[in-house]
């Protein structure tokens, strides 16, 4: 027998010369307890979407918390940046106190090593926040200074 393609002149014929089904008379009662038992019934990828939510939780406290940290480091380096150049540019380096200058340079080597020895945000914020000081004392000092050097 040669299989005839379905198209549209075809399809309705061969659909015709199918047999009846009658379902029987409990097939819609089995069909909606069916459904219902399995409404019922607690399924497993309900709890994906909690599931889901918690690890995004997790994962958002991960990435937010140290990133804050960073970000206070990042805010202490520019800040300190901003300070020195304003620093610099008040004061010659012959009128540079030492005392002041060599706070900053103890500070530096605190900042150097840290790194050196890949401390974390924790340890190097304080520090950055120590040289921010300085810089501060540094500026304050030459704006305040009024004596008259030769």
């Amino acid at each position: 027998m040669r299989e005839q393609p379905l198209n549209n002149e075809t399809l309705h014929p061969v659909l015709g010369e199918l047999p009846e089904f009658q379902p029987s008379a409990d097939l819609w009662p089995r069909i909606a307890a069916a459904h219902a038992k399995r409404a019922r019934t607690p399924r497993p990828y309900r709890w994906l979407g909690a599931a889901a939510a918690a690890a995004a939780v997790v994962v958002a406290a991960v990435v937010y918390v140290p990133r804050t940290h960073t970000e206070a480091v990042v805010e202490g380096q520019s800040e300190s940046q901003k300070l020195e150049r304003e620093w610099q540019s008040l004061s010659p380096a012959a009128a540079r106190p030492a005392a002041g200058l060599a706070r900053l340079h103890m500070i530096d080597a605190a900042l150097q090593s840290a790194y050196d020895r890949g401390a974390q945000a924790d340890e190097l914020k304080p520090l950055w926040k120590q040289r921010n000081d300085a810089l501060r004392g540094l500026i304050l000092t030459v704006q305040t200074d009024t004596v008259t050097r030769i």
